[in-house]
Formats: structure tokens, sequence, C-alpha cells
């Protein structure tokens, strides 16, 4: 394998799921309404299970769920959500300034991406040919 490859037993195509957090913060004026989180989910077929992939304030998540586990942690989402699905690739040089929602997920997409917030992340990403998913077409 080399670097940048999809290593086998990760998902091959990741979910992003763009949505206000659980509390205000004060950059949530920063950013635009059903914008202001990113976090991201995929698929990892041989082991069966959903990987979900959260950077909060406090720490970073990595849970495995089940397929009715994530139904219901998509269910929960805000109504004002987005979320877009994107086939994983070689990953291009993506720099990381910085550790947040935005930037920790385009990393693990491994996008050349420039985003601060979601909301540009998400331009990004529907630039690169990600679809709408979940029959969520905010953007």
């Amino acid at each position: 394998m080399t670097e940048g490859e999809v290593p086998a037993g990760c998902p091959g195509a990741w979910y992003v799921a763009f949505f206000d957090g659980e509390r205000p913060h004060w950059w949530w004026r920063l950013c635009k309404p059903g914008f202001r989180h990113v976090a991201a989910f995929g698929y990892c077929a041989e082991q069966a299970v959903w990987l979900l992939y959260d950077v909060t304030l406090k720490r970073t998540f990595i849970h495995a769920l089940t397929s009715d586990q994530m139904d219901a942690w998509v269910d929960g989402l805000p109504e004002n959500r987005t979320i877009l699905h994107l086939q994983s690739g070689a990953a291009e040089p993506a720099s990381r300034i910085g550790f947040w929602c935005t930037i920790a997920v385009a990393h693990l997409l491994g996008v050349r991406s420039r985003a601060l917030r979601p909301e540009a992340l998400c331009r990004d990403l529907l630039a690169l040919g990600a679809r709408h998913a979940f029959s969520s077409e905010q953007a």
C-alpha cells in the first residue's frame, strides 16, 4: 500500500454530516445556521460496523456502531442538516492548520481544502463530486 491509498478494512466512501451542535458557542456567529459542526461516518464491510468520527471541543470520538445505532444517530440529527456522500480516493495533500471539526474531517477524507468553517468544506466537497444523501439537499 502506498501513502494516500485507502487501507483495506476502511470505508470506501464517507458520509459527511453538517449540522448545528447541541449548545451554542461564540464562534456560531461566524457560521451559517445548519453548518456549525461537521462529523463523518462510513461503513466498514469487513467488520460490519459503521465508524463515526466526531471532533468536539473537549475530545475526539471514534465510535463503532451497528446499523441500528447509526440509523438512530442520523435520525437524531437536527432537521436543518446536510449530509453528503463522497467516494474515497487517493488522499490529496491537505494542510492541517489547527484541529477542529472542519480541519479534522477534511484531513480524514484526504481532500484538498482550505476550508476553516463547515459550510466552506461542504462547498469544497460538492465541487469534488460529493452528492447529497439521506434526502437532505440544503447547501
